[in-house]
């Protein structure tokens, strides 16, 4: 029987195949991350100014840092800078200020680099670039994210735009660095409280905007942009709002309240006080119509330098803006772009509460307002530093053109920034204005080149002429050594000087300058003329009092510098020089004990001074104050060891006080120094006699006639060693000596 067929299948031998190992490939890694680009806009910023490093202190900068004595006190004067008004560690005036923060930054500074402006300047770098970096965090939150990419453009715009020069390269100007940092620092932690609901970030907010309110009072303007931004275009928690609104009332207030015990302590709030014609001309304007047509050009100059930025310039003073009417262009070419922007704003809010473009413009117009002299006066009449915050909202105002030009619907895409479009536009911006930042720092190198680039771009205002001519006298002729060419450098500030006083013929501060260089050119009449002059339109100027002081001074007529010198240091007790005058004309009017008590406190309010440590060891000499006198002279002495006056000095206290070794060891030291001083020489030998030490006397004296034989006061101490030796013969012989000379003398 045949088997029947198997049908069941058969199993298949699996074949091996060989395995193909797979590696995960990953993506690359986007550059382009909120935390990259933030660190690549301090890198920019950093990188525009760096070239400040080598720039040295100008402007300002003299009160704030080189000459403040506060700050030179380093660490140890923090709490005297909380403590006390702005300008105090310079300069007393009756309607000071409260911003002790950059105070207490430079003063840390000092102790740790002492006077040194690389490092003023590095820091005052950094911190603008964290100013960049708080802008475009809060812009990107103030976006909810969604158009990164927009916020990194605006702050790229205000990282190059060159009318911040003024507030990086001028260390003064730390002030508002400070003050813009800390505000958006605040806005971000205000942004966090009201996405998160940390009360940490409320808190921390509110002492950041402190931080802010004492850095410098701008930020004030903030009590119109926070509500707007919480309670209008980030309204997430309204409850939350209301926090955030508390807490800037409350840092507001706190600041307020500090400022105003501050400042009446030291009877510095004289809101009253007069401005000064040079400082805002608008003082002195013809008519109401004129002050407010050209308060309107001030503010359209704003305007224009945010998109031409030139001419840049340290300094608006009369006659650099001239008053202007209705019938000036300026006046009404600004009415007009500043009434389009309100057209702008109203129309846009009425259809988008939420409008961005609105948001730049009411940013920009509020945080200038406080600049604009409307209704009142500010202390100048103009300067790009007042811009720094206002220029915050054409930056905004700028990205959000370029979002609706160029980018569109595609600025959620951070990636965006490296196209073709957007790099056509942001390359030839970047390197014009940052190209025009780079030049522009160079300006500031120092007082003599800056006022001298800026003067040829303002010719008519009045005060750069006397900038230049000032930077010349204090800057350029002390470090001159050659007479010929400090003549032509004191030639040079006179016609800058004339040419300020042809602008503005009652520009006090030229005439006290031009009187400085009369004086030492020896033109006394002069010098005395424009002091005067100065006096008539200041009668409590400083500097003319003390330098009409100083003159008379140099012609002998020490009663009548007096009461100048004591008008000054009345006006301004941190005038150095001028203790330095009144102490050297009671000296010369023998009244020693006022002459002590000013080289007293000059010695005790800034520091150690060789020439009037010295001048007072001598005062103290002549009142017979020996040992006062050598307590002075030692302290002198271990400054300069070899000054063979002081040795000699301090020699002649120890002798008065019958100290003979002391004495006779100065007088040597002094000999040592200087071989051919004849007074020490006749020191020592009397020392010598006096201290029993005949032939020791016998020997210097001497020596004293051979290197000057015309002087024969010292005779007859030779004469009466010989005596207390008992060598008759040559004590007659130098008795007979000393009456040759004592008679020739009485021929004479």
């Amino acid at each position: 029987m045949a088997k029947k067929p198997n049908n069941q299948p058969v199993p298949k031998v699996a074949q091996a195949r060989p395995q193909v190992v797979t590696k995960e490939i990953q993506a690359p890694k986007d550059w382009f991350t909120v935390k990259n680009l933030c660190v690549a806009l301090g890198v920019i910023s950093v990188l525009l100014y760096i070239n400040t490093l080598g720039n040295g202190y100008v402007l300002d900068d003299v009160m704030f840092l080189k000459d403040n004595l506060f700050v030179k006190k380093g660490i140890s004067a923090i709490p005297e800078l909380l403590s006390t008004p702005h300008m105090m560690g310079y300069l007393i005036i009756p309607n000071d200020l409260y911003r002790p923060l950059s105070l207490v930054m430079f003063a840390i500074e000092y102790s740790l680099f002492g006077p040194n402006p690389f490092w003023n300047h590095l820091f005052s770098i950094l911190t603008f670039a964290g100013c960049v970096m708080m802008l475009f965090l809060f812009l990107d939150k103030f976006f909810d994210r969604k158009k990164t990419a927009i916020a990194f453009i605006a702050a790229l715009v205000f990282a190059v735009h060159p009318i911040h020069t003024e507030v990086v390269a001028n260390i003064k100007s730390r002030d508002e660095l400070m003050c813009y940092f800390f505000a958006f620092w605040a806005m971000n932690s205000f942004m966090d409280y009201m996405d998160k609901n940390k009360m940490g970030s409320l808190i921390g907010g509110t002492i950041l905007l402190f931080l802010s309110y004492i850095s410098k009072e701008t930020v004030i303007t903030f009590l119109a942009i926070i509500p707007l931004v919480f309670f209008v275009y980030h309204k997430t928690d309204k409850k939350r709002a209301i926090f955030i609104m508390g807490g800037t009332l409350a840092a507001t207030a706190v600041f307020l309240l500090i400022r105003t015990i501050v400042l009446n302590k030291y009877n510095a709030n004289h809101a009253d006080a007069s401005i000064d014609f040079m400082d805002n001309a608008l003082v002195n304007a013809p008519n109401a119509m004129a002050k407010i047509a050209t308060e309107f050009v001030i503010i359209g100059k704003y305007l224009s330098l945010m998109f031409i930025p030139y001419p840049l310039l340290c300094n608006h003073s009369y006659n650099a803006i001239p008053f202007s009417s209705l019938s000036d262009i300026w006046f009404w070419l600004s009415l007009a772009a500043y009434s389009f922007m309100a057209y702008l704003v109203v129309t846009r809010l009425m259809k988008d509460r939420k409008d961005m473009l609105a948001f730049s413009i009411i940013f920009f117009v509020a945080t200038l307002s406080l600049f604009s002299n409307f209704p009142i006066l500010m202390g100048a009449e103009m300067a790009e530093r007042f811009a720094f915050f206002a220029s915050t909202g054409i930056c905004i105002a700028a990205a959000l053109a370029a979002e609706q030009w160029i980018i569109k619907e595609k600025a959620g895409e951070m990636t965006i920034l490296k196209s073709s479009k957007v790099l056509m536009v942001l390359g030839p911006l970047v390197v014009v204005f940052g190209g025009m930042t780079v030049a522009r720092n160079f300006d500031w190198k120092d007082d003599y080149t800056l006022y001298k680039t800026d003067v040829a771009k303002s010719p008519n205002d009045s005060r750069l002429y006397q900038y230049v001519a000032t930077a010349i006298a204090e800057n350029l002729y002390p470090e001159e050594t050659d007479t010929l060419k400090r003549h032509e450098m004191d030639q040079e500030s006179i016609v800058n000087l004339r040419k300020a006083l042809a602008i503005y013929p009652d520009f006090a501060e030229a005439h006290v300058e031009l009187g400085r260089i009369f004086d030492r050119e020896k033109m006394f009449d002069s010098a005395v003329f424009h002091d005067q002059r100065a006096l008539t339109l200041k009668p409590m100027n400083a500097t003319a009092n003390n330098n009409l002081g100083s003159v008379l001074i140099t012609l002998g007529r020490y009663r009548e510098a007096i009461p100048y010198l004591r008008n000054s240091v009345m006006v301004n007790p941190n005038f150095k020089f001028v203790y330095l005058n009144l102490a050297r004309s009671y000296k010369q009017l023998q009244v020693y004990d006022s002459s002590a008590l000013y080289y007293q406190q000059m010695l005790a309010m800034f520091g150690p001074d060789y020439d009037a440590g010295k001048e007072l060891a001598t005062v103290y000499f002549l009142q017979q104050k020996y040992d006062l006198a050598e307590v002075q002279f030692a302290n002198i002495l271990a400054m300069k060891p070899n000054d063979p006056d002081a040795l000699n000095t301090l020699g002649a206290a120890y002798l008065n006080t019958k100290k003979y070794p002391q004495a006779i060891a100065q007088f040597k030291k002094a000999i040592a120094v200087a071989p051919g001083y004849i007074n020490a020489y006749s020191n020592l030998g009397r020392a010598c006699f006096l201290s029993g030490q005949y032939q020791a006397a016998i020997d210097v004296l001497t020596k004293e006639l051979s290197i000057a034989p015309q002087n024969g006061r010292d005779i007859p101490y030779i004469a009466l060693a010989y005596q207390k030796l008992g060598n008759m013969p040559l004590a007659k012989q130098y008795e007979a000596a000393a009456k040759k000379v004592y008679s020739d003398f009485k021929l004479q």
